[in-house]
């Protein structure tokens, strides 16, 4: 497998959500948000987005509190050594956004609220006085826990929310050729996509299995015949490592 970026319809909304906080009025806010399910991929667009653009990132730990975050904030704006107190601290950090003045993702964002609103009261001062673009990267649940708050949520430009969707059919048939250099049917691709839930993940999986199906039966083609008994397989395999397989979730589908 050769496997490449590939620019999904979730990467594309993704661009266009900076570009549209970049280009903003200036009165307008710079707050932006990409969330959704686990396993649709929403890091490594986010990573592939900054590798190719002039943008800072950060991965956010569950044990970081409003210091640490500050100091990582720190690291991308080039602050030098960090003082000790908090409030000079969060000065220091506005100053070189100011000097730098590049779009932020903060990857992780559902720790925010792990201090009650205190870290996510430090992302919207830094914002206020600095206007740069923050983005932040979270789970489901993000979008309804920042609705409230109201004073964050409303700094939150529309133009700036993505919500990833699961990769599509079309997508698919696009990311087996470009990464296995196999053919996929649309009947093929919708069945694959149905068991894996959308679920970028576990299409990557897939696709190394039947890859190795479609070398050891010598055709360059997956059929639905191909992805049927590579899902039996690995609902077998799950069947053996797990006494109760009931509430397994395995390559996108469920037990019964």
């Amino acid at each position: 497998m050769n496997k490449t970026f590939i620019r999904t319809n979730n990467y594309n909304k993704v661009a266009a959500a900076v570009e549209a906080l970049v280009n903003r009025d200036p009165s307008l806010p710079g707050l932006g948000l990409v969330y959704g399910k686990w396993g649709y991929g929403k890091t490594e667009v986010v990573e592939a987005f900054y590798g190719m653009s002039d943008t800072f990132y950060i991965r956010m730990l569950e044990t970081w509190n409003p210091r640490r975050l500050l100091e990582e904030m720190g690291v991308m704006a080039k602050i030098g050594d960090p003082v000790y107190r908090l409030d000079r601290l969060c000065e220091q950090v506005i100053k070189g956004f100011k000097r730098w003045g590049k779009p932020l993702f903060i990857d992780e964002a559902d720790y925010l609220f792990n201090s009650g609103a205190r870290m996510l009261n430090i992302i919207r001062d830094v914002h206020d006085m600095t206007r740069v673009p923050i983005v932040l990267i979270g789970m489901e649940a993000i979008h309804g826990k920042l609705q409230k708050h109201g004073q964050f949520f409303s700094r939150i430009l529309p133009a700036a929310i993505v919500e990833f969707q699961p990769v599509s059919t079309p997508e698919i048939i696009m990311i087996t050729k470009e990464w296995t250099g196999l053919a996929i049917g649309h009947e093929a691709a919708d069945l694959l996509g149905r068991y894996i839930e959308g679920d970028f993940r576990y299409l990557v999986g897939y696709l190394l299995t039947l890859e190795e199906a479609c070398r050891t039966n010598a055709t360059s083609a997956i059929t639905t015949k191909m992805i049927d008994a590579a899902v039996n397989k690995a609902e077998n395999m799950t069947k053996r490592l797990y006494a109760d397989p009931k509430s397994i979730r395995f390559q996108g589908k469920t037990a019964s």
